[in-house]
């Protein structure tokens, strides 16, 4: 059977929508974008408890560290779910498949998969991309803002408890002013939820628009700042397009990102 583009195969009477949903949040850690959406699943089967999935990524010389953290972020939330005792991942296609897999299946950690060749912790280039992440969600956030007409002067006064989020709209809403409807309500959930992931406040009083180092952006360099956020969100959906469209069409290409 298919669920959502994956052939799925699970016991009878079992619901293996929770399982999907617990791939749902796995990200690409540099498109920013759910591995389901991108379509990097292929299969998921479940059989006495161990669950087996297979991953193809859209080319054979994708890099191996973000090859090896989607693998491990898969098998760590596969095992969170109710009944589920093992996970097998498997890399179709991929020129450090089995190194990855023998590493990510056993629970070792990415130095382990390449000895020798000075790889180290993988938690520095996580911060990496979830600065991207952050700044691409917060660039997509102001650009709905300035569509409805706010300017620099106020957006700067904006805090955390002004902007709602009400049905599938995100909505402005100041004390005396009527509401303002400044796009889908999923920009600002997506936002805030990567803020909250860096330890960034997101209490009502807080300025709604913060650096990496979580200060407010000055209204004066907040233009500079926006044109700044924008490259990121379009560099990383320009790989996003890039990435589809070699999964699409399957040819051996060489992918442009680097270990």
């Amino acid at each position: 059977m298919m669920y959502n583009g994956v052939q799925c195969e699970f016991p009878p009477g079992y619901d293996g929508t929770v399982l999907l949903e617990r791939l749902q949040p796995i990200l690409d850690p540099e498109l920013d974008e759910s591995i389901l959406q991108l379509g990097f699943v292929q299969s998921l089967h479940v059989h006495d408890g161990h669950a087996t999935i297979v991953v193809q990524l859209p080319t054979s010389w994708c890099a191996a560290n973000f090859a090896y953290m989607m693998a491990d972020d898969i098998r760590r939330a596969l095992l969170t779910a109710e009944g589920i005792d093992d996970v097998t991942v498997r890399l179709r296609d991929h020129f450090a498949a089995e190194a990855i897999e023998t590493a990510v299946n056993a629970g070792k950690p990415f130095a382990e998969a390449f000895p020798g060749e000075g790889c180290g912790s993988l938690t520095a280039l996580r911060v990496t991309f979830l600065h991207k992440g952050f700044t691409s969600r917060q660039e997509r956030l102001l650009r709905d803002l300035r569509a409805v007409g706010f300017l620099s002067k106020d957006i700067w006064t904006l805090c955390v408890g002004d902007v709602m989020v009400q049905g599938e709209v995100c909505v402005v809403q100041r004390a005396g002013q009527a509401p303002i409807e400044v796009g889908a309500a999923e920009t600002l959930r997506r936002y805030l939820a990567r803020r909250a992931e860096l330890g960034f406040t997101c209490a009502a009083p807080a300025p709604l628009i913060i650096d990496l180092r979580g200060h407010p952006v000055a209204v004066e360099r907040l233009e500079a700042y926006y044109q700044a956020a924008r490259t990121v969100r379009v560099s990383l959906e320009a790989n996003g397009v890039f990435c589809r469209t070699l999964l699409t069409v399957c040819q051996p290409n060489v992918c442009e990102r680097s270990l």
